[in-house]
């Protein structure tokens, strides 16, 4: 009896050590499958980044103006998203393009023609959280040099006259802005 109990002692030690062997072997093979997926992610990532980086980055790009345009041509309510979209994706650095200035310009009248307190809310948050008003400056000076005599700044100034919004001193800017540009007009 003895014997088969050391027996038994001796091949359930041996088994165990055996096992053991595997596990650490499993171990490092799970280790391994983490590694290169982590190492995968990590390199995915940052080729993300850097696609959204030359994506923000791109020099006077036309898309969400034409994207705008083409939602106010076909008399689509813009919401939210359009007008964050907008004041976002606005280019201040490309002033000096001709044909992107003043289609931005022509937009920035026809948007807030539309809907003038949703673009004063987000004209308002965009400085809000950017802590930068270097954007709402552009915006203002836009307004007082508008692009062509089609636009009816009259009618404008009587909409944003209408509503009521959170930031009152930008709707006032806005309003000074507008009248400013009525009054070179005359």
């Amino acid at each position: 009896m003895k014997f088969r109990t050391k027996t038994l002692l001796i091949l359930t030690t041996a088994f165990l050590l055996n096992c053991n062997g595997k596990q650490n072997q499993t171990e490092k093979r799970i280790e391994k499958i983490a590694e290169v997926k982590t190492d995968s992610i990590v390199k995915a990532t940052a080729s993300i980044k850097e696609e959204s980086k030359s994506e923000i980055t791109r020099p006077c790009d036309f898309r969400i103006l034409k994207e705008t345009d083409s939602l106010l041509q076909l008399n689509t309510e813009l919401d939210e998203q359009d007008y964050l979209k907008f004041i976002v994706n606005m280019r201040i650095d490309c002033a000096n393009n001709v044909e992107y200035s003043q289609w931005n310009n022509e937009l920035i009248f026809k948007m807030l023609e539309k809907r003038p307190k949703m673009f004063v809310t987000f004209l308002s948050r965009f400085s809000t959280k950017t802590r930068s008003n270097e954007k709402t400056d552009f915006i203002l000076k836009e307004l007082r040099n508008p692009i062509h005599d089609g636009i009816e700044l009259n009618k404008i100034l009587n909409r944003l006259g209408e509503i009521t919004t959170v930031d009152s001193r930008l709707k006032e800017l806005v309003y000074a802005s507008i009248n400013k540009a009525i009054e070179k007009n005359k």
